[in-house]
């Protein structure tokens, strides 16, 4: 069992966005990750998620509730973002199936970049390297599979990890410093949410 806290801001854009094709030639040098199979309890609820992670053959079962709702935060003058504060927990179950009844199958193609802190500085990793506290920057793209296909949809997330007290420190410099990079990008409040908010929306939409 595995237990942790992080503090996230997420944002979703629809696939035919004119920022998507920006963003992704943003993350073209990320090496992507092999496509992964997500499923999610239908909770209904913007502040609980429950996923088996990988799909039908994981032993994961990850659980996460939002303990605080920051409010907007501006990382730069264009960019403003929902920042929240989860608490998590990860356990191995080998009865995550209720053959399919009642979940959410989420196919993810993912881009990571890893941040950790040197000296309140954010520092990228480079190949397998690992911090104690940062900061991820991923992108994903994001499409719900099955009988609840749907368009597809990018999503732009940074996850702080490490100790509960660096959390904000990480994702604050962390976010400043990649921003920088697109100094002209443009998100909005309103497209910023977690994923248990964003599938709660998609299913609102169905």
């Amino acid at each position: 069992m595995k237990f942790w806290e992080s503090i996230e801001v997420r944002w979703f854009l629809p696939a035919e966005d004119a920022r998507v094709r920006r963003l992704t030639s943003w993350f073209s040098r990320v090496p992507a990750e092999e496509p992964r199979i997500d499923r999610y309890v239908r909770t209904q609820r913007a502040d609980l998620g429950l996923k088996v992670r990988g799909g039908r053959e994981t032993t994961s079962l990850e659980t996460k509730f939002r303990s605080c709702a920051f409010g907007p935060v501006h990382f730069a003058p264009t960019i403003l973002g929902e920042l929240e504060r989860w608490t998590k927990l990860c356990v191995a179950s080998s009865d995550a199936d209720d053959e399919g009844r009642g979940w959410l199958t989420l196919r993810k193609e993912r881009r990571l970049r890893m941040f950790g802190l040197e000296r309140g500085r954010p520092v990228e990793a480079k190949g397998e390297g690992r911090f104690r506290a940062g900061c991820t920057v991923e992108l994903t793209r994001v499409e719900l599979v099955g009988g609840d296909a749907a368009p597809a949809a990018w999503t732009l997330g940074l996850e702080a990890f490490g100790p509960p007290e660096t959390l904000l420190e990480a994702l604050y410099a962390v976010g400043r410093g990649v921003f920088a990079e697109q100094p002209d990008l443009r998100l909005e409040g309103s497209e910023s949410m977690g994923y248990p908010a964003w599938l709660v929306e998609r299913s609102a939409q169905r």
